[in-house]
Parts: C-alpha cells; structure tokens; sequence
C-alpha cells in the first residue's frame, strides 16, 4: 500500500467529512517566462483556465477566477486582484475578502495534471484536522496554489501582504494552525511556466486524470 492509499484509508476510518468549499482557480500574473496569458494556453484541445475551472467545478460548489489580469469574464466570474503586482498573494486575499464559504480550494492555472481526486482529499482533511490551510506537498516541495484555505487565515494573510512581504507559504505559517498532505506523484503538481514546459506537457497528454 502506498502513501496515497494509507492517507486514503485513514480518512475513512475516521469518518472525515468532505467539505464544502468555494473554489478558485488563480490566474494572476504577467506571464513574462511564458511570453502570453498562459491561462488562454490551448491545452488538450481547450484553454487552461477552462479545464481548470472543469476540474474545479467537479469538486466545489461555487466556482471563480481569482487574480485576472485581463478580462476572462467570458469563461465565469471573475474576482480581480485588488492590489495587483502583489503575485498570488493577492489574489488569494481578494477572493478570501469576497468567498462566503468557510473553506476555499485554491488551484493554479498552470497545473493542469492536478486530478479531482488529489483535490477531494485536501477536501476531506480540511475536515478532519483543525487548521486554517490544507496544502499539498511533493518531494519535500510545499504547494500553496494547490491547497485549501479557511477564511480564518484572512487576517493574517492580509497583514502579510500589506507589510509587503507577499511570499504565500511564508504567510499562511504566520497565519499557523497549517497542515500537509504527502503526495508521491510529482507530475500531477507541475507548473508550466515557459513554453519550453508546456511543450513537455503536451507530450505527456496521456497523463491527465480525464
């Protein structure tokens, strides 16, 4: 049994709750390494921003785009970022400021090979554990744009960004009460961020969680 299947079954046993949560698909940024709006990227036939709010969808029960830029309002509500130039920082902090739910699935619009059922089981340790963030991890490596946040970590991460210290993982320990969730496979979290990795990913359609 692997790490996932033992993380899988003590969820079970302990009768954790799948939350209910709002989700948003963080799309900021300038996109300067990819040289366009990477959200707009045509990825297995359809743009990320709109197999990742599919995927979001799959999984939450209200779902928004977080951080844009530029207008995606034609691909679902749209959250923008009230102080731009702030990285994903601020677009977590708006969409917090704006979520009615208790919990918020956060996911990047560059992870693509993220599947439904890696964000179900953030879901379900955000109500089993007492903590303000759910994040995922790989390789030693903490993922905060894949991670769910309770709208209690909004004070803290608020402060963090108007002191001007926007780095996210640095916040959300600040803000303390935080938990991981181990995940062996390292492709489902790639960030594509120059063309160069997203060709890589293209070669490797077969490995999406359709």
């Amino acid at each position: 049994m692997n790490s996932t299947q033992v993380q899988d079954e003590y969820w079970r046993e302990n009768k954790s709750e799948l939350v209910d949560a709002t989700g948003f698909l963080l799309c900021g940024g300038q996109s300067s390494r990819m040289g366009r709006n990477k959200a707009l990227l045509l990825f297995d036939g359809e743009p990320l921003v709109l197999r990742g709010l599919r995927l979001l969808e799959q999984v939450c029960c209200d779902v928004a785009i977080a951080g844009a830029t530029e207008d995606l309002g034609g691909f679902g509500r749209v959250i923008p970022d009230q102080t731009p130039g702030c990285g994903p920082l601020g677009g977590i902090v708006s969409a917090l400021r704006q979520s009615t739910s208790e919990w918020n699935l956060f996911l990047a619009v560059d992870m693509p090979f993220v599947p439904a059922a890696a964000l179900n089981r953030l879901l379900y340790m955000a109500g089993g554990l007492p903590s303000v963030c759910v994040m995922a991890r790989v390789g030693g490596q903490v993922q905060p744009l894949c991670a769910v946040y309770s709208r209690k970590a909004l004070p803290t991460l608020n402060d963090y960004l108007v002191s001007g210290k926007w780095k996210v993982s640095e916040a959300i320990a600040a803000a303390g009460m935080y938990k991981m969730l181990d995940f062996e496979e390292e492709r489902w979290f790639a960030n594509l961020n120059t063309p160069e990795e997203f060709a890589e990913a293209e070669r490797h359609l077969d490995a999406l969680d359709t």
